[in-house]
């Protein structure tokens, strides 16, 4: 598979060539402005052509055919694929699709974009899902699922760090101004924002009402209980998740279309042997619905190729793998022709051996 990792003087270079500009939703436009445009007589411009990204013609030089294409799709992308891999430096990358094309474009530093291609959904969901995978049995499932606003989930998942740190859990006396601290936190926001923006958890800090109503929410839901005074999750959420993320990675899948580009994401993390998935089920003016819930490695990797594929697409993964194709005979033996005097084998119509000379019309060497 092909990779390049090139400066953005580079990417410029080449896009100026191919007369190929910067679309909506493509990674490339978060690259700053090239100081100037490569020359042949560059070092960086002939590390391009000993790559075979560009190729001498007619005493000019010109791009690469598909090297062509694939600049296409990441600078136009018709669809972008975006990872982020769970870590101490939260790494990640990006994959955009242009057509059949599809090709990873991660815009890193310093000054680097990687290019790397072809890829396949498949593969990659196989990348993705096996960050997660473990050869040891998985647990008995906890039954915990959370479907609820954004400002829900996120105190949930307050009241579930306080209860790792202290199992008494929080005073219902307190959550209003814990809550007012945590909006601050970019560790606890981000994956909230990223699914559902930030509204809704800046209206929890300024009001403690809106705390309040959040709290009765998930007392009548279940999803806590407020035992004489003190605030706790419920015992599948405690259970479930139990021990804080270990592993995990989050997808986000945009199409570029007409009226701009249009996401989606999913969230999903390793707690202990367990695999939690958060995710946005539909989007309102004031609060999208969420989804927070165990999931089991089948259901993980059902979840992440439906993210990644559209309807089209799952119906004919989905077909290849329920339908078995009837067997195909075996062709009919074809008679052999062998040499009478050295068994060689010889074509019809052969009228001599090729191996020892033998007379195959008369029979005679």
């Amino acid at each position: 598979m092909p990779a390049y990792l090139l400066t953005h003087e580079q990417i410029h270079t080449v896009l100026g060539m191919t007369g190929i500009g910067v679309g909506a939703g493509s990674p490339l436009a978060a690259l700053p402005e090239a100081s100037r445009i490569l020359q042949p007589a560059d070092a960086a411009f002939q590390k391009m052509a000993d790559g075979h990204l560009l190729e001498a013609q007619d005493g000019s030089w010109r791009v690469n055919t598909l090297v062509k294409a694939v600049l296409l799709a990441c600078a136009k992308p018709e669809e972008v694929l975006a990872f982020r891999v769970m870590g101490p430096e939260r790494t990640g990358f990006s994959v955009c699709r242009r057509g059949p094309l599809l090709s990873e474009c991660t815009v890193g530093g310093p000054d680097l974009t990687k290019t790397s291609f072809p890829l396949t959904r498949s593969a990659i969901i196989l990348m993705l899902t096996s960050a997660l995978s473990s050869d040891r049995p998985e647990p008995p499932p906890t039954g915990f699922r959370f479907q609820g606003r954004a400002d829900d989930a996120f105190v949930l998942s307050l009241l579930l760090n306080e209860a790792r740190a202290n199992p008494v859990g929080l005073p219902a006396t307190q959550i209003a101004e814990t809550v007012a601290k945590a909006v601050e936190n970019p560790s606890l926001t981000l994956p909230f924002v990223l699914i559902a923006g930030a509204q809704p958890l800046l209206a929890l800090a300024y009001s403690g009402d809106a705390v309040a109503a959040v709290v009765g929410r998930l007392t009548t839901s279940g999803h806590v209980r407020n035992e004489g005074g003190w605030l706790t999750p419920s015992r599948a959420a405690l259970e479930a998740l139990s021990a804080p993320p270990a592993a995990g990675f989050a997808v986000s899948r945009t199409l570029v279309g007409p009226d701009g580009p249009a996401s989606h994401t999913l969230e999903v993390a390793r707690s202990g042997e367990r695999s939690i998935v958060f995710r946005k089920l539909r989007g309102d003016e004031g609060q999208p619905l969420l989804e927070w819930s165990e999931v089991s490695r089948a259901q993980l990797r059902a979840l992440v190729a439906a993210t990644l594929m559209d309807e089209r697409e799952l119906a004919a993964a989905g077909a290849a793998e329920t339908t078995t194709p009837a067997p195909t005979p075996p062709p009919a033996a074809e008679a052999r022709s062998v040499c009478p005097n050295c068994n060689a084998d010889v074509q019809p119509g052969q009228r001599f051996c090729r191996a020892c000379g033998y007379n195959l019309t008369e029979g005679k060497a």
